[in-house]
């Protein structure tokens, strides 16, 4: 019974080590299992009954696939997404950057502040993507995002009477058209540059 245990613990170890070089060409990996296997048997057989020890001492199966792609210069495969952790298409962000400027200008104040949360969740969705490079996100979100808020903010806050004046409408509008267009050009130059999974 004692031989099927280590046989198995043998067997779970190598087919670990398998799992965590599966990104390594198949003769490269074939020949680093075959090399522990065998090495695996002349330590049993120099030391019988201390599976366990021999496992341990040749190392983590991790740590052992880290060297083999170091050594061949392979780049190792991307972990899983953890349970219950699922990545975001790279279009949901950019959807809700668009919603975001479009949906206060629809009317009322319940769409001003929906508009504003679909902003800040992009926002959010952008900075925790693995889709785009950091120097990408700053980009993208620069034009999407902080230059129009800042429009906006230079609009309402300047010291140039908005009401009443026969150039407001036009000012207004145009400044709507522009920001606009500076949050299309920021999503789809992130849609661009986007990595595709």
């Amino acid at each position: 019974m004692k031989t099927r245990t280590d046989e198995t613990l043998t067997r779970e170890y190598l087919a670990a080590v398998e799992r965590e070089t599966s990104t390594l060409p198949a003769a490269a990996r074939q020949e680093l299992v075959a090399d522990l296997a065998e090495h695996i048997a002349v330590a049993r057989a120099e030391r019988p009954g201390s599976v366990h020890e021999i496992l341990r001492d040749m190392g983590d199966p991790r740590a052992i696939a880290a060297t083999a792609f170091q050594e061949l210069g392979a780049t190792p495969a991307a972990p899983p997404p953890g349970p219950g952790r699922r990545r975001s298409p790279a279009w949901l962000p950019l959807a809700l950057l668009v919603a975001g400027d479009v949906l206060p200008y629809l009317g009322g104040i319940a769409l001003a502040w929906i508009g504003f949360a679909a902003r800040v969740a992009a926002v959010v969705i952008v900075c925790r993507a693995r889709c785009w490079t950091v120097s990408q996100k700053w980009t993208g979100l620069t034009a999407a995002v902080i230059v129009p808020v800042v429009a906006h903010l230079a609009w309402y806050f300047s010291p140039v009477p908005h009401h009443g004046s026969a150039a407001e409408p036009v000012v207004r509008w145009t400044l709507v058209a522009v920001v606009f267009l500076l949050t299309l050009a920021g999503t789809a130059w992130l849609w661009r540059n986007r990595r595709r999974a």
